[in-house]
């Protein structure tokens, strides 16, 4: 969690594939408008299909699900396909919970859940 003087951060971090992008920090309301923002240059610019990686997330909120919805908005409004891999299980909860899995192009498994001993 960032210091109490410090914004919560989302970054892009492009990978070796072109149009893969492997995020990383926090998918939440502090961020998504920053993430829209971003998003939005490299679906008018970027390829065909775009992956998102989200194994670099380390918090998330109903905030990032919209936001998923959105990119999956944006990505076919420019003829861009899209996917999601590597989702973190507290963000496919959200994602069970909202009713939203099946309108969205998510690669399974998710992260898996660690048993409690």
């Amino acid at each position: 969690m960032p210091a109490a003087n410090q914004r919560p951060t989302l970054d892009f971090d492009p990978q070796l594939t072109e149009g893969c992008y492997r995020l990383r920090g926090e998918l939440t309301f502090a961020t998504v408008t920053q993430a829209l923002k971003a998003t939005r240059k490299l679906m008018e610019r970027g390829t065909s299909h775009v992956v998102f990686d989200f194994s670099g997330i380390r918090r998330s909120d109903s905030a990032g699900v919209a936001l998923l919805i959105e990119w999956q908005r944006m990505a076919a409004s420019v003829g861009r396909t899209l996917r999601y891999t590597q989702v973190p299980h507290a963000l496919n909860a959200i994602m069970r919970v909202s009713g939203v899995v099946g309108m969205l192009p998510l690669d399974t498994p998710t992260h898996p859940v660690q048993p409690l001993h």
